[in-house]
């Protein structure tokens, strides 16, 4: 039974509402241009009216919510062991991003998917009053305090799978005080990445005694260590380098490290994978401005070019089938002074990594593959031209360090088991 709420909380939860009264009419002004983009399902989502498959479930569900497209992969190996061990269960999925609902969709097919409605002001209770889930799994930091009210006032289990909390991030819920506090206490089971993320959790006051250490399901991702076909054509004789999750300025850092690598290399290709699908264009500005030969993935005849230098991946979902082909990988979100991207999961495909100083959400992974020899940090362009030069000239030395960037990830790569003896207690408990 879930504790009264404080005054204190039940003001900080009041004070949500009304500022999230704003956000409500914000998005109904904007409708129109929504509307003009064909997104007019995303308004009435956002606003809680859900789409039709979640009024036909024949049971109570599952609901996870992922915040984008790497959170919603992540489910992946989980929305499997799910299917497997409790069949009869409906599950739907819900994301922050319209690029992160088409990948839960597609890639994972659940019994339905929508955008998360609107958080304060109760609109996202109406999704939950009309689909009323057995139980409620949160990817990583998706702590939102109106949906896991709303989880809690139809008597959903609530879990946290994958949980983190950066330092950053820690600065930042600390602020809200008495409304973050307020909503963990509805949340059942807390499976943290790493025992820091475990710490920073209860240091925001979730309990000692509802809080475990399950691992990051990103490392259940792990992909074969071969694919015996490429993503396209025209990859014979040629070496795949691969800068991926980029953010602003990185594609730069990566450009100018690979310019003085096509003098000696001429046969290298590099596939640059911006983080965001609204990057793509600008992405490709910055190529065709350094004079580089280029091609976008979505105009691709089936094959590379062997005069192409940089293919520009401007496709959502696709990054993982290209892993298994790379020789070695770069790893975004890290120079850009943003706290890191998935670093496993390249490892996972036995791959040797490299990134930037900023590796603060991926800190614990990061650390122990550099520690095993699985992966360096560069700090400067120059750094990584002389890494990536070493293992087109001595394709040896690459496998030998991605072969210890995979003992990494298997070993991690319990998460997926971990967080499901960490649920199944509260699954068996919903009705």
């Amino acid at each position: 039974m879930r504790r009264d709420r404080s005054r204190t909380e039940r003001a900080a939860y009041a004070a949500y509402d009304v500022a999230g009264s704003l956000a409500a009419l914000l998005l109904v002004a904007g409708a129109p241009v929504w509307l003009w983009r064909g997104h007019g399902k995303a308004v009435w989502q956002r606003l809680g009216f859900l789409p039709a498959a979640f009024h036909r479930l024949s049971a109570r569900p599952v609901w996870i919510h992922a915040a984008s497209v790497g959170e919603a992969l992540a489910a992946g190996p989980l929305v499997a062991v799910l299917r497997q061990r409790l069949p009869d269960a409906p599950i739907v999925m819900s994301t922050t991003t319209l690029t992160g609902r088409g990948v839960a969709e597609t890639e994972l097919r659940p019994d339905g998917a929508t955008l998360l409605p609107i958080d304060p002001f109760r609109i996202v209770d109406r999704a939950f009053r009309t689909v009323r889930p057995r139980c409620l799994l949160l990817l990583e930091t998706e702590i939102w305090p109106g949906l896991l009210r709303a989880a809690s006032g139809v008597g959903a289990s609530i879990a946290v799978v994958s949980g983190r909390v950066s330092v950053r991030s820690l600065r930042r819920y600390l602020w809200l005080g008495a409304l973050f506090r307020g909503a963990l206490a509805y949340v059942d089971r807390f499976g943290m990445q790493t025992a820091g993320d475990a710490e920073r959790i209860m240091a925001l006051g979730a309990p000692a005694d509802r809080v475990w250490v399950t691992g990051s399901l990103k490392a259940g991702r792990v992909g074969p260590t071969t694919q015996t076909k490429p993503p396209f054509g025209g990859m014979e004789g040629r070496s795949l380098l691969v800068a991926a999750s980029t953010q602003p300025g990185e594609e730069a850092f990566v450009l100018a490290a690979c310019t003085p690598l096509w003098k000696l290399h001429p046969e290298a290709l590099l596939l640059v994978a911006p983080r965001r699908p609204e990057r793509f264009d600008a992405v490709e500005n910055l190529v065709a401005q350094s004079g580089l030969r280029f091609e976008r993935r979505s105009r691709m005849n089936g094959a590379v070019a062997s005069t192409t230098q940089v293919v520009v991946l401007d496709t959502v979902g696709e990054l993982p089938a290209f892993l298994p082909q790379a020789l070695a990988v770069f790893v975004g979100g890290t120079v850009a002074p943003l706290g890191g991207h998935n670093v496993l999961e390249p490892a996972g495909c036995a791959k040797p990594v490299a990134f930037g100083p900023h590796t603060e959400n991926v800190a614990d992974a990061a650390g122990e593959l550099c520690r095993q020899g699985g992966a360096v940090v560069v700090h400067a362009p120059d750094q990584l031209t002389e890494v990536w030069r070493r293992f087109l000239e001595q394709p040896d030395e690459a496998r030998t360090m991605g072969a210890r960037a995979r003992a990494v990830a298997d070993a991690r790569a319990r998460a997926v088991e971990q967080t499901w003896e960490m649920i199944a207690p509260l699954l068996e408990m919903a009705p």
